[in-house]
């Protein structure tokens, strides 16, 4: 399941990479979409993955991101958070759930929203949604 070589970006979409979705999860990791053409992705333990970031066979970075499987996908929800200050109510959620297609390229479906409560009145409620299919280049990591 997901372990294998993907292509960090999409052809003709010079803003997004598969490295940066998944920096979603861990914010400190985030590199210039021009750094790294090769994700490599480990499913290491039932409870996390390891994704390396390659520039032509290069290691550049890499991070652990905990989750669990669910079906053929796993699911990542680091990020995420809840509080309440006395009259004000806060919730963030991060939520990304990666799998493999039918030609076992990495299909990544992302949400995150944040919503905001003044005693009982919402005062800001925002989210976005992000879909991507990223090209699997082979099964191990470069060399």
């Amino acid at each position: 399941m997901l372990t294998g070589l993907y292509e960090n970006q999409i052809p003709d979409d010079p803003e997004n990479s598969l490295w940066n979705d998944l920096c979603l999860h861990n914010s400190r990791k985030v590199h210039d979409t021009r750094e790294g053409n090769q994700v490599f992705i480990e499913y290491t333990e039932e409870k996390e993955i390891k994704v390396e970031l390659y520039q032509n066979n290069q290691l550049l970075d890499s991070m652990l991101l905990p989750g669990k499987p669910k079906d053929n996908y796993f699911v990542i929800r680091k990020g995420s958070h809840f509080f309440t200050l006395i009259l004000i109510t806060s919730k963030v959620s991060k939520k990304t759930i990666l799998g493999n297609d039918a030609n076992a390229d990495l299909l990544l479906a992302q949400g995150r929203s944040s919503n905001t409560m003044f005693l009982e009145s919402e005062v800001g409620d925002e989210g976005e949604t992000i879909t991507a299919t990223y090209m699997r280049l082979g099964d191990t990591r470069p060399n």
